[in-house]
């Protein structure tokens, strides 16, 4: 659990990507980790900055992500995805 929460922390509606990577894993991709809100998220970062991200809805609703002072907000039904890539 704890690392998870290394790569992915969620909380009232809003979900913060990669908070506390470590030096160490400066590159690297994750699948299946799951957030608040019935939320399934898949991440890949280089030099330790996010490249992309993968929202899929389980149940449907609204969902913000942020990394690194960006932030995106997305209404997915059940089932839907959407792709962010910070900017």
């Amino acid at each position: 659990a704890a690392i998870a929460e290394m790569l992915l922390q969620s909380h009232a509606g809003v979900v913060e990507l990669l908070p506390a990577l470590p030096a160490a894993w400066s590159h690297g991709v994750v699948r299946g980790l799951r957030a608040r809100g019935a939320f399934e998220l898949s991440l890949a970062w280089e030099d330790g900055r996010l490249t992309h991200a993968t929202i899929l809805a389980c149940r449907g609703g609204t969902v913000t992500v942020r990394h690194a002072g960006a932030s995106a907000t997305y209404s997915l039904r059940e089932g839907e995805t959407a792709t962010w890539t910070p900017g």
